[in-house]
Order: structure tokens, then C-alpha cells, then sequence
């Protein structure tokens, strides 16, 4: 059974051509073999592989560039790698059984071969190759050699010389015989059946070419060909002989899918909650002339914008072709498939009468029940998708379903859809119908122009129809903000947190969400975990503190969710009494349950809470710790659970929490790379016919790096891509124009600091100045940092950049003492990519040098148990003891310490030497004075 067809944007191809030498014979078909080969390989109704990763090495100058581009391959594709080579096939007169692949240099005679290209040293790279299939194509003489084994070409050999996993290699010809280029044709004998298998297909039921399937038919037409051609031969090994990297583009299904049905649906498709019709259904209308005639088709697009074609709205009032109807004029319309046909009426917003672009948006007064706009989705790699669609033709007002099946863009822009020849003819009437792609679960495209027999029409695509003027989506990306509760189907890649955190607070009464800045917490809350809450029909309330008293702020939120603000007609207490009640002595909780409490009605109510570590900052944590205490007494009265918290923070609100009745803790780490993926990627399959260019998001991946901090460079450098984005994709272009995720970032770091408050400049510079350290050459590289070497200044400036996220604050896994707390840079490319930090790293470089030597002597002392013998002395302690006069505060704590400690010890050590050099002085004094007295 074949496989499915290769995934283009994670397969590589590498085309080696020679076509001129030095010594041997000229193949000027090569050339035209590459050319050809590239374009057919790259065509989105063969394969469609991004151009990207297609490598052509015409004329080759080396083994080396050859072997670089196959290695280069081989690392970066995941699903397949594709090695050919046309040119000449040498054997070495020494050993023939090795085969050597000619470069433009190559020379041969009786005794040895040279600058030519041994098959096994490229063997060697497609083994390796991280590609789960791999295809090796050789248009050369002798090119089965590599097939068979040192006794000849026996079964029991034919892996010997390919013995690749997961390898289909077809060769040109027989180990013994000379493959073949015809003079005057435009391509050599084995590409030019190559070529034209992929390109026309092979005719049968398969909807996809197996290799096998290619190397059959091409086998065959060699074969039967007239003069004879070189037979090729194919070895495979593990089931590669079923690989696809092509569409069957002879292939013909009996009965396309009609558009009911509905096919399981790829990763890549748009967020659907309804089958095919009843999208369909609820978005068809019909636009009507003034005398109520059906003209053509039209669709909704959003909840009030319906799409169309201009020449069906000219038709509709009477207007000539090409003429741009009165402003202010009115389309009638109606609803077909709707209970009762409502009707409608629509002005014109958008209006392109042209022959490539003939499209025609209408603003309906207000929106009509029971409709809903259908998902738009993208044209790239539709061949042989099954497809509908809805029409109006003659004699069936009422409307005509049709099938058929998607092909691809012609020269116009136009997608082609072929009509299935069972059904009806496509023809005046569908002119303005969606067209539905039954495997991507959306519109595709509208229908504008049909052949004369109806058998094929042409769709305008998705990504023509959308007026950005008059449909601008919003950005699916937030950005360095948090996702909101309104963008619940754009925050993605945590749903396993979600559900985890869903459960917890479900159960207990106060939850704490505890993680790195810049992980998601608050978004996690917000998109994922408090939409749940609501939908089992609990309240949500946020409790806003910023600097308010934590009773204050308390009792004015109990207030505002049981609507007790002084001034309400349901008034009991105001936001004063309830604050006396939370803070009087005393047992209260029967009080509070009796008064207000138990008047939450539905499930219950939650306060939210979030970013307490900037109370902590604000206010000190006692006021934090306060909270909580008044939490738990809320908590003691709640005897029905019916009172809820949830909270987020940074791992130092840790430390705050009171010893009794803390909340339970859940910590949140930062995403891996492939929930970060989906992140990436999955907010843009929401916005109809917008993509990512094929490997931009793995790039994206790439250059974020393994920072606990990556999602907020992520969402930002996304933000620039959307503000940068084309009318179909967000792409490469942008990315490389905005300096990528680093240089993005750059320029957020900048503007931060030029909105700095006063006297924060000189303290930001030293702590990012402390977050690094030289590193070889001119480089500097990260040092992640313990809060606790830090000044306290420092400490509350590396608080203000972690909201900012130009820092990261965390703690290392089992870290959970305050002394465990981290900072680091948020990128290390901020070193590179920011101006003003590369100057403050440049000009401190050397004092940076001497803070490493002085950090690494610190750290053997402590090692070898603090012996004094690892304490400063001498020069090393004078420039010590210098530096630290020029600039007391760029002495961390514990730098200052050792220093002091080896200062004591050498104050002790010279006290020691005078009192032993005085003492001897005595000594050496009071035994001359005794010899003298003797003598005398």
C-alpha cells in the first residue's frame, strides 16, 4: 500500500548536474534535466516543495561542495531526502565495483580516477540522514553498480552497495551498460520518462505515485521504446518502493466525496464546529434583481459582510459591465436555505471589476439570525481535494448542489475545479458560489468564471476575496500583553496545564500559579482556566490591589460581586462595614457566612488575583501575607465552598504565604518546543487564508532559544510579523526586515529604557552589565545570577524589567529557598543585537575580566572548604582592594565578603610577622646584652 504523499515543508531535495567537462564527452540535456526537474518538483500540483529547499549544484566546482549540500540536506529533512545526479558514471579501473559520480574535472585513465565523486562517501550522509524515506535518483552509465554487491548483481547483493533504511534508489541504467542522451533531444533518455510520468501521472486508481508506480511505468516505456533505451532498475529497502513525492496527475476518482461528506482533518486545517451543509447553509444567499429574478450566488464572510462576484451585483441592478454602480445603491437579497428565506438588503463596501480580480463586498444593515459566516481556507496544495459547491442555474432557483475535485492555480491566478462529469453542468448561475474543500473543512474560493461546457470552472482564492479595508482581522498574536478571556480558541499549547489547574481549583478553595516571568501564567488564567470556570457557571471577579490595603481592596470586591456599593438599592453593607467585619477579632465566619455568602447563588464565585509579586514590591510582602490570612478566614466560613481564589505569581510570592492554611501551589514551567510550535501556529489557522510561509515557525523556534522567558519574545517577534504580513502569508521577508526574534526584541529593549523613570538608567546598566561575562573574542555570553549576590536596588530594578520581560526571574528545579532565585537576560542575543547594551558590555569589558578572576577564586576558596591559603593576598588583594574604592556598588555581596575576609587575614598575617619580627628584635637584644655581661 502506498504511503501518503511526503510532506513538502519538511522534505529537502538535492539536483547534481554535469553537463560540461574537461576530458569526457558534453550532456548539454543535463542542464535542461535540472532546470526542468526544479520547477515540476517545486509545482504545488506534483509535490509542491518549498523552493527553499530544493539545492541545485549546477556544475559542481568540487567533491567538497557536493558533499557539503547532500550533508546540509540530510540534517535539515525530517519526512524525505531526494539526492539526483545526471552526468557521467565512472568505475575505478582498480576496483570496479565502486562507482564514481563525474564532476566538470573529472579525468580518467588505465590506472585511477580523479576529481570525481565516490557514491559511498554521499551513502554515507543519506544514511545518517535524520529523513524517515529517502530517494536516490542516478541518470548515469553503470549507475546500477551501486546495487550490486562484490560478486556481482545476486539477490543475496543487491543491498551491498544501497544499503540505506528506508532508501528507493532507481538507476539509469544496468552495472554494465552506458546510460543514455540522445543528441538532439531536451533531456537525457531516463529524466525525460522521469519528467513526463510526473508531470501527466500514470493512469489508474492510485491518487498518488508510489516510486514503484514511476519505476514501472517508466521501466516499461524504455523498455518499448524505438531504438531501445537503457533499462533502469530500482532497488528499495523497508516498503521505500511505496514513497510518494507526487500527485498522480492522471488519476480520476470514480465519485468524488460529495460535499456531505466529511474527511478526517488535517493539522493544518481552519477551527470548524459544524459539518460542510450547515456551515453552508447558514452563510448562502442568493442575490436578487429588482423584480425579485435569482442572478447568482453569494456567502457570508463575516456575521454581516456577504461576498460575491461584481458582474452578479451589475446584473443584479441593471448596471453595464464594467461600470461601478451609484454609491449609497442597495443589492437585494435572501437567505435560501434558511427557515422562511429571510431577505435582506446590502450596500456595496468593496467593489473590484476586473479580469483577474472581479469581486464585490456587501455590508448587510444588520446582522440576520441563524446565519453564521463560513471559514475561509488556503489554495496551497489542493490537488485532487474533493470539493463542493451550491448554485442557481436555470430552472433551479431554488438551488443545485455540485462535486468535483480542486486542481491548482492557472497562469490568471484562477484555482481550477473540475466539475465530476455524473453531476450537474457548472454554468451561469454559480457564478458567486463558495466552493467548498471537503479535506481542509472550508471555502477555498468563489466561483467567477466557468468553461463553455461547464466541465471546468475558476475560482477567485480565499486570499483574493478578503477586503483588508473592510475586513481587518484583528492580531490573533497579544504580543508581550496577556491573552484575554475573549481569545480562548488563540491560546494554545497548555492544554494539559489547563486541565490540570481546572481540576485543582475545582476542588480546593485557593489556588496559587507559581512560574518564571514570561511563562504564561496570567494568560493561562485568563484564556484557559477562568472560561472553564464560567462555563460550570461560577462568577469571576479580579481583586485589584495596586498598592490598596489588602482589606480595602477585599471588601470592595465582596461588594461589587454581591452588589453592595454604597448608593445600590439592594444595600446592606457598604464596602466600609464589610472591611470592619474582615478585620475585626474574634470568630466571624458565621457572620460572613450568614450575611453574604451564602447569597453567591448559581456554583459559587472566584477572585482572581494577579501578579503578586508586584504587591510584593508595591506593599512588602506582609500585606500580601495579610491577604491570605483574611482569605482563610473567608475560607473557614465558606463551609459550602461556594467562595473561590486564584491567584498567579512569581516563585518569591512563595515566601510570603502564611504558615496556616497556605493555597495549593501549582507551578507552571515554560513550554517545550513542540507545545511552543502549536502556539505559534495555531492563532494563525484562525485567520481565513493567512499562513506562515514553510519554515518560518521552525525558525521562529530556532532563534528563541531554551530561555525560560522564550513565549514573550515569541508572541512579540509575531506581532511584528503580523504588522509586516502580505495579503496570504507572514513570511521570511518580514521576519529577516525586523531582525528576527533577537533583533525584534532589541528594539523593545530600547524603548523600555527610554522610558525609564528617573534614576533607574545607571542601575539598569549595572545589572545587565552583572548578567553577563566575556566570552571568546569580542562575544559576551549570560550569566544567570542568584537575587541574592545582588544589591537590593538591583534586586527591585531586575522586579520592574521582569514585567517588562527584558529579564527573567526563576527558580531551578528543587530551588525552593528565597536564596534559590535566579535572573537572567530574557535572550543572549540581546548582547548582539542591542546597541546600547553591546556599548555598556564593551566599555566594562575589563572590569568584567577581573570580576570573573575574582568570582572564580571566591568559588575555589569556597570548594576547598573557605582555606585561607585561597584568600587574596599581594598585588591580587591591592587591586582588590582598588577596585573596590573606585566602585563600591559593582561589588556583589559575596565578592565583598571574600575580599574583606582575605583583607583580615592579611592585616593578621602582617600583625603576626611585626609582633614576630619585635619579639626576635627582643630576644636577639636581651642575648647580646647576656654575652656582653659574660665577656665583661
Amino acid at each position: 500500500m502506498a504511503d501518503a504523499l511526503s510532506e513538502a515543508d519538511t522534505s529537502n531535495i538535492v539536483l547534481i548536474g554535469c553537463h560540461g567537462f574537461t576530458t569526457l564527452e558534453d550532456l548539454p540535456a543535463v542542464r535542461e534535466n535540472l532546470i526542468r526537474l526544479r520547477e515540476v518538483l517545486t509545482d504545488v500540483g506534483v509535490w509542491g516543495v518549498p523552493g527553499d529547499r530544493v539545492e541545485v549544484l549546477d556544475q559542481p566546482s568540487s567533491e567538497g561542495q557536493v558533499v557539503a549540500a547532500v550533508k546540509r540536506a540530510a540534517a535539515e529533512a525530517t519526512d524525505t531526502l531526494v539526492v539526483y545526479y545526471a552526468g557521467h558514471g565512472l568505475l575505478d579501473p582498480e576496483d570496479s565495483n565502486d562507482l564514481y559520480l563525474a564532476l566538470p574535472e573529472s579525468r580518467k585513465d588505465d590506472h585511477h580516477i580523479d576529481s570525481a565523486i565516490r557514491y559511498d562517501t554521499l551513502k554515507r550522509y543519506i544514511r545518517t540522514s535524520r529523513a524517515k524515506k529517502k530517494v536516490v535518483l542516478l541518470d548515469c552509465c553503470y549507475s546500477a553498480r551501486v546495487m550490486a554487491g562484490a560478486m556481482g548483481s545476486g539477490a543475496a547483493n543487491l543491498a551491498h552497495k544501497a544499503d540505506v533504511d528506508g532508501t528507493c534508489l532507481i538507476a539509469a541504467a544496468r552495472e554494465t551498460a552506458l546510460a543514455l542522451a540522445v543528441p538532439g533531444e531536451k533531456y537525457t533518455a531516463f529524466t525525460g520518462v522521469l519528467l513526463e510520468f510526473l508531470e501527466r501521472g500514470v493512469e489508474g486508481p492510485q491518487e498518488l505515485l508510489s516510486m514503484s508506480m514511476l519505476y514501472d511505468a517508466m521501466r516499461s516505456r524504455l523498455k518499448g521504446a524505438s531504438p531501445p533505451r537503457p533499462e533502469p532498475q530500482m532497488n528499495s529497502r523497508n516498503a521505500a518502493a511505496q514513497i510518494c513525492i507526487a500527485r498522480n496527475r492522471a488519476y480520476v476518482p470514480k465519485r468524488p466525496s460529495p460535499l456531505p461528506a466529511r474527511r478526517e482533518r488535517p493539522a493544518n486545517a481552519q477551527p470548524l464546529g459544524h459539518d460542510p451543509v450547515s456551515d453552508l447553509q447558514a452563510s448562502l444567499v442568493r442575490v436578487l434583481s429588482a423584480t425579485g429574478e435569482v442572478v447568482g450566488g453569494g456567502f457570508l464572510v463575516s456575521a454581516d459582510v456577504v461576498c460575491t462576484c461584481a458582474y452578479v451585483v451589475q446584473y443584479a441592478l441593471g448596471v453595464p459591465s464594467h461600470t461601478e454602480p451609484v454609491p449609497d445603491t442597495l443589492v437585494e437579497l435572501d437567505f435560501p436555505l434558511l427557515d422562511g428565506r429571510p431577505r435582506a438588503r446590502a450596500g456595496i463596501v468593496s467593489w473590484h471589476d476586473g479580469e483577474e480580480k472581479n469581486v464585490a463586498l456587501l455590508r448587510l444593515g444588520a446582522q440576520v439570525p441563524g446565519t453564521r459566516p463560513v471559514p475561509l481556507v488556503g489554495e496551497s496544495g489542493v490537488w485532487g481535494h474533493p470539493c463542493g459547491t451550491f448554485g442557481y442555474p436555470a430552472r433551479r432557483e431554488h438551488g443545485q448542489w455540485a462535486a468535483g475535485v480542486l486542481r491548482a492555480r492557472q497562469g490568471s491566478g484562477l484555482l481550477q475545479m473540475e466539475a465530476d462529469a455524473s453531476g450537474p453542468t457548472l454554468g451561469p448561475g454559480y457564478g458567486g458560489a463558495p466552493v467548498w474543500d471537503d479535506s481542509l473543512g472550508g471555502v477555498v474560493g468563489m466561483i467567477v468564471a466557468a468553461e463553455p461546457r461547464g466541465h471546468a470552472v475558476y475560482l477567485l482564492p480565499s486570499a483574493d476575496l478578503v477586503d483588508s479595508l473592510t475586513l481587518r482581522p484583528p492580531c490573533p498574536f497579544p504580543g508581550l500583553a496577556a491573552f484575554s478571556e475573549t481569545q480562548v480558541e488563540l491560546f494554545q499549547g497548555r492544554e494539559a496545564d489547563i486541565d490540570r489547574v481546572y481540576a485543582t481549583v475545582s476542588r480546593q478553595p485557593s489556588t496559587l500559579v507559581v512560574g518564571p516571568s514570561g511563562c504564561g501564567k496570567t494568560s493561562l488564567l485568563r484564556a484557559g482556566v477562568l472560561p472553564l470556570l464560567r462555563a460550570d457557571g461560577l462568577g469571576v471577579t479580579p481583586v485589584q490591589l495596586t498598592g490598596t490595603p489588602p482589606a480595602v481592596a477585599l471588601a470592595r470586591t465582596l461588594a461589587d460581586v454581591l452588589r453592595l456599593r454604597p448608593g445600590s438599592a439592594e444595600r446592606t453593607h457598604s464596602a466600609e462595614e464589610l472591611e470592619s467585619l474582615l478585620e475585626a477579632d474574634g470568630d466571624v465566619s458565621a457572620d460572613l457566612h450568614d450575611r453574604f455568602l451564602d447569597r453567591l447563588d448559581g456554583a459559587g464565585h472566584v477572585l482572581f488575583v494577579d501578579q503578586l509579586e508586584e504587591e510584593c514590591t508595591r506593599q512588602g510582602p506582609e500585606p500580601v501575607r495579610h491577604l491570605f490570612r483574611l482569605l482563610n478566614r473567608l475560607f473557614e466560613a465558606d463551609r459550602d465552598n461556594v467562595l473561590k481564589v486564584v491567584a498567579a505569581g512569581r516563585p518569591e510570592v512563595i515566601d510570603v504565604l502564611p504558615d496556616s492554611g497556605p493555597p495549593t501551589v501549582q507551578f507552571l514551567t515554560p513550554l517545550n518546543s513542540d507545545d511552543l510550535k502549536q502556539a505559534i501556529t495555531a492563532p494563525l489557522a484562525t485567520v481565513p487564508a493567512l499562513r506562515f510561509e514553510p519554515g518560518l515557525p521552525d525558525r521562529i523556534l530556532a532563534d528563541a532559544g531554551k530561555t525560560p522567558g522564550r513565549m514573550s519574545l515569541v508572541q512579540h517577534v509575531l506581532t511584528e510579523l503580523w504588522d509586516r504580513r502580505t495579503p496570504s502569508a507572514l513570511t521570511h521577508d518580514a521576519y529577516n526586515s525586523c531582525g528576527g526574534v533577537a533583533g525584534a526584541f532589541a528594539v523593545h529593549a530600547e524603548k523600555v529604557f527610554l522610558l525609564l523613570p528617573e534614576g533607574q538608567s545607571d542601575r539598569v546598566r549595572r545589572l545587565l552589565v552583572h548578567l553577563t561575562r566575556p566570552g571568546d573574542g569580542e562575544a559576551f555570553v549570560c550569566r544567570p545570577v542568584r537575587t541574592a549576590e545582588l544589591a537590593l536596588e538591583l534586586v527591585v530594578t531586575a522586579r520592574m524589567l521582569a514585567g517588562e520581560r527584558l529579564v527573567v526571574l526563576f527558580r531551578p528545579p528543587g530551588g525552593a529557598r528565597k536564596e534559590d532565585e535566579i535572573v537572567e537576560l530574557a535572550h543572549k542575543a540581546l548582547t548582539r543585537q542591542w546597541p546600547r547594551l553591546r556599548e555598556w558590555l564593551t566599555e566594562s569589558r575589563e572590569v568584567r575580566l577581573w570580576h570573573e578572576a575574582l568570582r572564580t577564586q571566591r568559588e575555589r576558596w569556597e570548594f576547598q572548604h573557605r582555606d585561607p591559603a585561597h584568600l587574596l593576598s599581594g598585588p591580587e588583594l591591592a587591586e582588590a582592594h582598588r577596585r573596590l574604592a573606585a566602585d563600591p556598588e559593582d561589588v556583589s555581596a559575596d565578592e565583598l565578603y571574600y575580599i574583606l575576609r582575605s583583607g583580615r587575614r592579611a592585616r593578621r598575617r602582617a600583625c603576626w610577622r611585626r609582633t614576630a619580627f619585635w619579639t626576635l628584635a627582643v630576644l636577639m637584644t636581651a642575648a647580646g646584652a647576656a654575652v656582653l655581661k659574660l665577656v665583661i
